[in-house]
């Protein structure tokens, strides 16, 4: 890359140079799809529902599976305990969702989505879908079929990876 690049002055960069001059060209790209699909949709959620993301993150979770703790969210996802914490809280004071302790063990809730927060998901998902096919449009039936193939293989094998030492 050079000086004029760095500092932003001249032409653009294609977004293949910029996507393919990094050390970590998979996560890179995973990351930039993830956050051009996501940020602006969780945004007009945001905007036209009052939902915050971990608050959007927790009704797809449980319009899905029903009946799990705030820290198998966390745990899933990866996001942090105080964010999902809030997010129950927001969602349980707007009726979305209701916290129930667990009859085999109460010292853990589990987190159930009540009619309204099927309503509210119903409300934003059709969204999410249409703009997770705009972004799939660029590939062919075959490419896509390939691609759930591989996402689901790398999604897999998480576990292998996942707990290694980080840097």
């Amino acid at each position: 890359m050079n000086d004029k690049s760095r500092t932003g002055v001249g032409a653009p960069q294609p977004i293949s140079e910029i996507l393919d001059g990094v050390s970590i060209p998979f996560a890179y790209k995973f990351g930039y799809l993830v956050n051009s699909y996501r940020e602006p949709s969780f945004r007009s959620i945001e905007s036209k529902l009052g939902l915050t993301r971990p608050e959007i993150l927790t009704l797809i979770f449980l319009f899905h599976r029903d009946g799990i703790t705030a820290s198998e969210i966390c745990d899933f996802s990866g996001h942090l305990k105080n964010n999902i914490s809030r997010a129950v809280t927001a969602l349980e004071k707007k009726a979305l969702i209701r916290r129930v302790p667990d009859v085999h063990d109460q010292r853990r809730l589990l987190l159930y989505i009540t009619v309204e927060g099927q309503r509210m998901h119903q409300c934003f998902m059709p969204g999410l879908q249409e703009r997770e096919r705009a972004m799939m449009s660029a590939l062919t039936t075959k490419e896509s079929t390939e691609l759930t193939r591989l996402l689901q293989k790398l999604c897999t094998s998480t576990p292998n990876w996942c707990n290694q030492e980080h840097v």
